[in-house]
C-alpha cells in the first residue's frame, strides 16, 4: 500500500454514478449507488488491482467524491482482498468503512518500518517518567498522493548531508528568523541539526512534494519536552514545529495542506496519540490566520522563558472527522 501512493486520476460522470480511475498505466470503470457522501461501489470493470494499489484507489474515491463512508459489495471486496479489521462486514458480505477509520489505516501511508507499535516501557528524562520512544529509520516515512496539488507528498528524516545547505538558508530567511531565532552560521546549524537527530525526543523531518523539499518540521513527544509543564498532555501526545522554507510553498492556501499532512503522519505513527500540540509565538498572526482552515485551535497563551506563546492543539477525533485530506 505504502509503496504505491502515486498519481491517481478520477473522472466522474455527469450522472454521478460512474467513475473512471487511472493509475500506473491502468484504468478502471466503477459504478456507484447511493447519494451524497455515503456511496456503495457496485460495479468494477478493469484489471484486478495490485494489492498495494487498492488503498490509493480508494483514497482517491474518498477525496475526489468527498465521501464520509464507502461500501463495497462482496464481490468487489473479494477482488480487492480487503482484510483490514477497520472494515465492517455485513451479513451479506458487504464491506463498509467510514472516512474516520479509513484514514487511520497506518499501513496505507506509513513505511513498513513504522508499523510496529513500541511497547509501553517506562523510562525517565529528568524528573519526568514517560514511555520509551521509538527511533526513526533514515528512509521515507510517509507517502501520499495529494489530488488537490497533483503531487506526491513524502516525509523523511532531515540530515546534514542532504539538507545542511537548505536548513542554513531557510533559517536565515528574515520571515523565518523572526520566529525561529536561529540566523546562525552553517557550521553552527549543522551542529544543531546533528544534536536534534541524536536527541531521544527530537525528530527533525523534511517534507517533500514530488521530491522537492517544502520545509523543515520538528516533532517531539510532549510530556518530556519543555512544553510538558504548560499543558496536560497524555503520555503519547506529540507536538511539532513548522518551517515552510521555499517561498513557492508559502501562500495560496498551501499552509493547511502542510499542517494537515504532518498531523496525519503524527496521528498514524502511534494510535495512542490523542492530541497534537504546538507552541507558536503569540505574535505570529499569519500562522493563526491559517489555523482558521484546519482543526487546530488556540487554547490559551502562556509565558515561556524566551517568548509569549500560544498553546495550539488538535484532537484525534476532531481531526479525522473534520479534515479533508
Amino acid at each position: 500500500m505504502f509503496e504505491s501512493n502515486q498519481r491517481t486520476y478520477l473522472t466522474l460522470s455527469s450522472s454521478g454514478d460512474q467513475v473512471q480511475l487511472e493509475a500506473a498505466d491502468q484504468s478502471w470503470q466503477l459504478s456507484l449507488s447511493g447519494e451524497g457522501r455515503h456511496r456503495t461501489l457496485t460495479g468494477w470493470e478493469g484489471p484486478i488491482p495490485n494489492p498495494d494499489l487498492v488503498y490509493p484507489l480508494l483514497d482517491r474515491l474518498f477525496a475526489g467524491l468527498e465521501l464520509d463512508s464507502l461500501a463495497l459489495t462482496v464481490g468487489i471486496a473479494e477482488l480487492c482482498s480487503l482484510t483490514h479489521p477497520a472494515w465492517e462486514v455485513g451479513d451479506d458480505g458487504t464491506h463498509r468503512i467510514d472516512r474516520v477509520g479509513f484514514y487511520q489505516i497506518r499501513e496505507a501511508w506509513l513505511a513498513p518500518a513504522l508499523w510496529p507499535v513500541m511497547p509501553e516501557i517506562p523510562e525517565q528524562t529528568g524528573e519526568v517518567v514517560h514511555p520509551r520512544r521509538p527511533r526513526l529509520p533514515d528512509t521515507t516515512l510517509y507517502r501520499r498522493y495529494h489530488p488537490g496539488l497533483d503531487k506526491v507528498l513524502e516525509l523523511r528524516p532531515a540530515t546534514v548531508e542532504a539538507d545542511g545547505e537548505r536548513f542554513h538558508r531557510w533559517q536565515n530567511l528574515p520571515r523565518v528568523a523572526r520566529f525561529w531565532e536561529y540566523p546562525f552560521s552553517r557550521e553552527r546549524l549543522d551542529a544543531m541539526l546533528e544534536e536534534r537527530r541524536a536527541a531521544a525526543n527530537s525528530f527533525p523531518l523534511i517534507l517533500e512534494a514530488d521530491g522537492d523539499p517544502v520545509g523543515y518540521f520538528e516533532t517531539y513527544y510532549v510530556p518530556e519536552d519543555r512544553l510538558g509543564p504548560y499543558c496536560e498532555a497524555g503520555p503519547f501526545d506529540q507536538g511539532l514545529h513548522m518551517l515552510v522554507g521555499e517561498d513557492r510553498y508559502c501562500g495560496n492556501g498551501q499552509a493547511p495542506i502542510w499542517l494537515n499532512t504532518l498531523s496525519h503522519y503524527l496521528f498514524l505513527t502511534d494510535p495512542r496519540t490523542t492530541t497534537l500540540y504546538g507552541e507558536p509565538d503569540a505574535a505570529n498572526a499569519a500562522l493563526f490566520r491559517q489555523l482558521r482552515h484546519v482543526t487546530w485551535h488556540t487554547r490559551y497563551e502562556f509565558d515561556f522563558p524566551h517568548k509569549r506563546a500560544a498553546l495550539v492543539a488538535t484532537e484525534r477525533d476532531e481531526f479525522f472527522r473534520n479534515t479533508r485530506l
